[in-house]
């Protein structure tokens, strides 16, 4: 049984590894490259020529994965089609915005009607299948549902930055669901960790692939699934505390700049504004990854399940 379980886990990686491989020579004989914002520093410009739809090959991993351990409760299977729903949502932006060439796919508006819609759908079936939520809580995982696949959204733009601090948030998760005893959960951060932990590959600097909102937007929105099933939205802020820092740092460029014309940061979020002061790119997904370890070990420290 241990053997069988072992050799699952290694065809599992091996086929992730594989998935990826093959999904870079597909995007780029298609050639699906990622269109880069005009504004973006000029070292990303070179960027153009790098494939996008890395979420696909998240997604492909993690099915793989559910095939070889289907999940025994519908818990599980909820927070799966959280995940996916919310991959659709980012893979739908990723196809308009490689159609128009632009970076630029579904309106602002458009997408967050979209991710509302969607996180009310799974949070309603969560409240009637698993357990009664008050009206102030179907807000809050609302807000939290929409809020964190966006920030997570707005992190992934440095080669391995959102994949190597989702590794960080997973490992926190599954050590929670473990202080828990929720096998549900261990069982899909599990599957998570293997599926970016094969995407990382590819995705370090330099990245051969980009994850593309396909990916992006599901992390989040699973993140926030997570921290509903153990009923802690706290939980958010010690795992996620480098994806609030760069939504927070969006959230200022803008009102300030709308008040005062004037910028407090020379890009937002808030990596491209280091990347304008000179640092390098490895650089600041280093002291990123290095913030987001540290606020690992202090909920390492500190968390009560």
């Amino acid at each position: 049984m241990f053997a069988t379980m072992l050799f699952k886990f290694f065809f599992l990686i091996i086929g992730t590894i594989f998935i990826f491989y093959w999904l870079i020579l597909y995007l780029k004989k298609v050639k699906f490259y990622q269109s880069i914002y005009t504004l973006s520093p000029e070292s990303h410009q070179k960027k153009s020529i790098t494939p996008s739809f890395g979420g696909v090959g998240i997604v492909a991993s993690l099915l793989l994965g559910v095939s070889f351990f289907p999940f025994k409760s519908l818990e599980g299977w909820w927070c799966l089609f959280v995940f996916l729903s919310f991959c659709g949502i980012g893979f739908l932006d990723d196809v308009l915005s490689l159609t128009s060439q632009k970076n630029k796919g579904l309106s602002a508006s458009r997408k967050f009607i979209l991710q509302c819609l969607a996180a009310l759908f799974f949070i309603v079936i969560y409240h009637f299948q698993f357990r009664h939520l008050e009206i102030w809580e179907l807000g809050l995982y609302l807000f939290l549902f929409v809020g964190s696949s966006n920030a997570t959204n707005l992190t992934d733009g440095l080669d391995g930055l959102l994949a190597g601090l989702s590794l960080m948030s997973l490992l926190g998760f599954y050590t929670y669901f473990i202080a828990i005893q929720s096998l549900v959960g261990q069982e899909m951060v599990l599957l998570l960790i293997i599926a970016i932990g094969g995407f990382l590959l590819f995705n370090r600097f330099p990245a051969q692939i980009f994850m593309g909102d396909t990916g992006s937007l599901g992390l989040g929105a699973v993140f926030a699934a997570f921290a509903l099933m153990v009923n802690n939205p706290w939980i958010l802020i010690s795992l996620g505390a480098v994806y609030m820092l760069e939504t927070l740092s969006v959230i200022v460029q803008v009102l300030w700049f709308k008040k005062t014309g004037r910028r407090v940061f020379l890009m937002a979020p808030l990596h491209h504004h280091f990347e304008l002061l000179g640092l390098k790119e490895t650089k600041v997904v280093s002291w990123f990854w290095a913030f987001g370890a540290l606020f690992l070990i202090i909920f390492f420290t500190t968390f009560k399940p």
